[in-house]
């Protein structure tokens, strides 16, 4: 197995509080894999998760060693980091940039200096193998919160990362709506080969699609 993510005995406190929200932490993540991270909360799984993408690491008191595919998190260029590693944010609102959806799936790319033949191309492709294609002039704003989750994974997936981190993403959505998001995800990482590392506080929504868990406990 080829180990995409290494934590090395992580411990993190915030600014001016003594108590630790991760402590000791030691995990290893191979490629391929759907982990799930859970825990009440206050049990630090935002916290774990957002170490995983160097420009969301938080400030604070920050002990160990994470490296991202052989690389230390804290030398990852900006353009390494969005190729590796993409993230969806638990409000769906909170992501988009662009006012339409065909202009929000080129927009990442656009920021690579990617072609634009290979732009197209990639559009085409993954609106294809997400069920995008019919909504790709469709505004923005006029989506469902569901319809917008997908969009935001869209356009982490265009950049084809390794791993892709999502913070509680269906925490806004219905459950039928949120069950068809996650078997969107376990496609993903079963047809695409994509790491998915994911935060959930309901365990039945997401047990049976993940191939490993670790639960995290509020430190006292």
């Amino acid at each position: 197995m080829h180990k995409l993510v290494s934590v090395q005995d992580l411990s993190f406190a915030y600014p001016d509080q003594t108590a630790k929200v991760l402590d000791h932490i030691n995990l290893t993540i191979n490629l391929g894999d759907f982990l799930l991270i859970a825990g009440n909360t206050g049990s630090g799984k935002t916290t774990l998760l957002n170490h995983f993408k160097k420009e969301l690491t938080p400030l604070g008191n920050r002990q160990g060693h994470i490296t991202i595919d052989g690389t230390p998190i804290d030398d990852l260029s900006k353009l390494q980091s969005a190729q590796t590693v993409g993230y969806v944010a638990q409000d769906p609102q909170v992501q988009p940039v662009m006012s339409k959806v065909i202009d929000e799936l080129a927009f990442p790319l656009e920021n690579i200096g990617c072609p634009s033949d290979e732009i197209e191309r990639r559009i085409t492709e993954l609106s294809n193998f997400l069920g995008l294609d019919q909504s790709l002039n469709r505004e923005i704003n006029q989506l469902s919160g569901g319809q917008l989750q997908l969009v935001n994974l869209a356009s982490v997936l265009i950049l084809r990362p390794k791993l892709i981190l999502l913070d509680e993403p269906t925490s806004q959505l219905d459950p039928l709506i949120a069950q068809n998001f996650l078997n969107v995800l376990s496609r993903v990482q079963r047809e695409l080969g994509i790491t998915i590392v994911l935060t959930e506080h309901r365990l039945s929504t997401i047990s049976g699609l993940a191939n490993r868990m670790i639960l995290l406990q509020h430190q006292t």
